[in-house]
């Protein structure tokens, strides 16, 4: 492992900030959109099932494709439990909107699978936590996320 290259998220990736939609396009009512929020990411990353949706439509480039690679920049826990953690946007044939404090992860190079696992290892959400800003919410920023170093396989 010693002879694999050191290398920085930003090599591989880039990610994107969502849209703040408005509190009244909002609800917890079930409708064929689904709004991906912070609460969508499981606790060591994965995908959550929903409790917000959207009354109507996102604009087409703030909505998510099936497989999708997603992270959360926004923790509202006090164990900052889910900061930075990755997950993947279901196949099931609803619509999923990209809210602001997810970001879209736009993959520039390497293996997908391989972004998606490593985005869910302890040291890369340590790093996101330690470079966090905030007292009771937590936030990263694509910046911040992409300066994660690893050693990348070939």
């Amino acid at each position: 492992m010693s002879d694999w290259p050191l290398t920085r998220l930003d090599e591989l990736i880039d990610v994107k900030h969502g849209f703040a939609f408005k509190g009244h396009e909002i609800t917890t009512d079930k409708t064929e959109c689904v709004l991906v929020t912070p609460g969508n990411f499981a606790i060591g990353g994965g995908w959550k099932d929903s409790k917000k949706y959207l009354r109507g439509y996102p604009p087409n480039e703030y909505e998510f494709s099936p497989g999708d690679l997603v992270v959360t920049m926004t923790d509202l826990s006090k164990e900052t439990d889910t900061l930075g953690y990755s997950a993947k946007i279901p196949n099931d044939g609803r619509i999923y909107a990209h809210n602001q404090r997810v970001g879209r992860v736009v993959i520039k190079g390497g293996d997908p699978e391989f972004l998606y696992w490593l985005m869910r290892t302890r040291e890369y959400q340590w790093h996101c936590v330690a470079s966090a800003s905030g007292t009771s919410v937590m936030h990263t920023s694509p910046s911040r996320i992409k300066e994660f170093e690893f050693n990348c396989p070939p």
